[in-house]
């Protein structure tokens, strides 16, 4: 299987819909983690890829709907409570929560590279694990975007818009977890899969 048709599908599902599942919540830990955005994106970016290799090569995974609004308010909680003094450190444990629940809500559009690549991803072991990793560098590119610019952005800046910033991640990821708990989030992921198909 060829790494760069892989790359490229994976920024291509990064434009569709049926992605947002993954981008919003992966950009409301970014914001909600503030100054610890980075460590907090990257956590869940390895959350997504863990999950989704269990869950795609038939290994684990497939967790209820309650486990998954648990996991994904656990993550609000550690962002917004300062049951650790340091968020850098509450960053970490978040992030995974919420890219392992966002990758067990993931409905992806899949096209002709990664299709391949889920019929093989039982059999393929960890070289699986690394075609995916490829595939998902190209769909959360994003939050990479995102990660960056929290860390290009002058501090005086940051001051001012890291609060407001933190209450829309938390609102946001609180809102994921209701629905979930709640049973729509099928019927959201497969509005966000509709409208991602019929373009």
């Amino acid at each position: 299987m060829s790494v760069f048709p892989l790359l490229a599908e994976g920024f291509e599902s990064a434009l569709m819909a049926c992605s947002l599942i993954l981008l919003v919540p992966g950009a409301a830990v970014g914001l909600t983690a503030r100054a610890a955005a980075i460590p907090a994106i990257a956590s869940f970016a390895i959350g997504v890829l863990g999950l989704s290799w269990l869950r795609f090569s038939e290994r684990g995974g497939d967790f209820s709907p309650l486990v998954i609004a648990v996991a994904l308010m656990a993550a609000t909680i550690l962002l917004l409570v300062p049951l650790i003094s340091r968020l850098d450190v509450a960053a970490v444990p978040a992030g995974l929560l919420a890219g392992g629940a966002a990758a067990e809500l993931w409905r992806p559009c899949v096209g002709a590279e990664f299709g391949q690549l889920l019929n093989e991803l039982p059999d393929r072991g960890l070289s699986g694990l690394g075609l995916l990793a490829i595939y998902l560098v190209g769909t959360l590119s994003p939050l990479i975007v995102l990660a960056a610019l929290h860390h290009l952005v002058p501090d005086r800046i940051l001051e001012k818009l890291e609060p407001a910033w933190s209450v829309v991640g938390g609102t946001a990821l609180a809102l994921l977890s209701l629905a979930t708990a709640l049973g729509f989030h099928d019927e959201l992921v497969g509005k966000l899969f509709e409208w991602s198909v019929a373009v």
